[in-house]
């Protein structure tokens, strides 16, 4: 048991003494040589070792100041110099920031104001002392929360600097890129804002430890950030705090909060103009005869191809997110119309069919009709009761040479004004309005009434296919300027700051 026990005393003195020795090896004394070393820097390497020589970098500082000698918590001030934002991203939801982030705060241990040592402080004249990058101190373990990935900058070297102040403030600027988490409403996109933080706070230490406070100026942004940004710009930004309580306490946070507007020029010209531009191609075919399937469903197709095409290519770059995008909105509703543009076509020829077979029975039941008449003696009585085109009636007439029959201009007259019908009644109530006639009609109404009625006369003298193509070169256009009066009405609206 005794050899046991100094076996133990024996091991705690050897740790004891390896901890002196790797504490006192620190830092490196070298002699002054007049020839070869700067003396300003040699001076400042010798303080910094002798401030080192009792210094343990694992215990944090004791929170007393010059202005408050109390222990407490390490006030860490802190502030960014951002230097730029780009590679917004909305499928991963997340953004590259560039940005020096400097750390001040006290250690008592490190004043030099007061030290003595080899070297006497009525010839320590100088204000900052420099640590070189193998001299360790205590530094706060600062991480960010929101980071996903990130580096420090080594090119040409490690890009950061420690500095000692003579009342013992240390000075700690470093310059990093992060790759930090942004949660994105994209319900307006691409006529959106978005609020995206860079969140920091102690890993470890808590406030009673650590707490965090802005500098003053807290955040600068350099002129050239919004030129890294393709598709935004930087709207404005502020700090705030954070600090979170969880189960093992409570964490100092700070965070800066950064809105970006979106540039929607971009989407302008490549998406919203060409897509209506698609739209408009499509109602191309309601001026063409319904006759010419073979122009008429390939346009529809190709540009009912193309939208979805197109939307296909958008939705790649986005996140499937649960709710409806106002994009997503448009080119449905543009795929919408050059659907019905489709469908449209798909009722002019199946009535445009159904009419000629109407047609075509109503003529041979004449032909039978007529046949009949011939036979009999009253085949003028008759005549005028038939509707068929003058070509049949020459033909007809032809059939019956050896009858003693003579037809009068008049019947013919009447057989072509059976045959047409309606129209030809327009055609008289047409003639009768002229603008001679209607020149004492000064109210508004009345000539409306008969620009009306002229229109109907036009609408009314062609069949049904006809027809619905001329209602549909109006309603369609219509209903789409509609819909772009409702559409950009609610999303060009202001968005309000608390809801993004």
């Amino acid at each position: 048991m005794k050899a046991q026990l100094y076996v133990s005393v024996l091991l705690a003195l050897l740790v004891s003494s390896t901890a002196k020795k790797s504490k006192t090896k620190s830092c490196k004394r070298t002699a002054f040589s007049r020839h070869t070393t700067n003396y300003q820097a040699w001076r400042e390497q010798m303080t910094v070792c002798d401030l080192l020589q009792d210094y343990d970098a694992a215990v944090r500082p004791s929170g007393r100041t010059p202005y408050n000698d109390t222990r407490g918590a390490v006030m860490v001030t802190t502030s960014l110099n951002i230097r730029s934002i780009s590679a917004v991203s909305e499928k991963n939801m997340e953004f590259v920031a560039q940005f020096r982030f400097r750390q001040e705060w006290y250690d008592d241990r490190l004043r030099f104001i007061e030290h003595q040592g080899l070297l006497s402080s009525d010839y320590r004249n100088f204000e900052f002392i420099h640590v070189a990058r193998d001299q360790s101190l205590w530094i706060p373990d600062t991480f960010f929360q929101n980071e996903k990935n990130g580096w420090y900058h080594m090119l040409n070297q490690e890009n950061r600097f420690l500095k000692i102040r003579s009342d013992g403030k240390l000075i700690y600027d470093r310059r990093l890129t992060l790759h930090l988490a942004c949660s994105m409403h994209l319900s307006r996109y691409p006529m959106d804002h978005q609020n995206c933080e860079i969140a920091f706070a102690s890993y470890a230490y808590t406030t009673a430890d650590i707490e965090y406070i802005w500098d003053v100026p807290a955040i600068q942004i350099h002129e050239g950030a919004n030129g890294a940004l393709p598709n935004f710009e930087i709207a404005s930004f502020k700090n705030a705090s954070c600090t979170s309580k969880t189960n093992t306490g409570t964490y100092s946070c700070l965070k800066v909060e950064i809105r970006l507007n979106r540039v929607f020029s971009f989407f302008l010209l490549q998406l919203y103009i060409p897509s209506s531009m698609l739209v408009g191609v499509a109602w191309v075919s309601y001026w063409i005869d319904w006759k010419s399937t073979a122009a008429r469903v390939p346009l529809a197709i190709v540009t009912l191809l193309t939208m979805i095409t197109t939307s296909h290519a958008i939705n790649s770059n986005l996140p499937p997110v649960s709710y409806a995008k106002s994009i997503d909105i448009w080119v449905g509703a543009c795929v919408v119309f050059i659907f019905f543009s489709l469908i449209e076509y798909a009722v002019v020829n199946y009535v445009g069919i159904l009419d000629e077979h109407r047609q075509m029975k109503k003529a041979a039941c004449n032909r039978s009709r007529l046949s009949n008449v011939i036979e009999n003696d009253n085949f003028g009585e008759s005549l005028q009761s038939l509707t068929f085109s003058p070509q049949e009636k020459k033909r007809l007439i032809r059939r019956r040479p050896k009858k003693n029959m003579e037809m009068q201009e008049g019947d013919f007259e009447a057989i072509e004004m059976v045959d047409r019908g309606p129209p030809r009644s327009a055609g008289l109530m047409e003639e009768g309005w002229t603008f001679h006639d209607t020149t004492d009609l000064v109210y508004i109404g009345q000539r409306k009434r008969v620009e009306l009625v002229r229109w109907c006369s036009v609408l009314s003298s062609r069949g049904r296919a006809e027809r619905i193509d001329i209602i549909a070169r109006i309603i369609f256009p219509l209903a789409f300027i509609l819909f772009n009066f409702a559409y950009w009405s609610i999303y060009l609206e202001e968005e309000d700051p608390d809801e993004s």
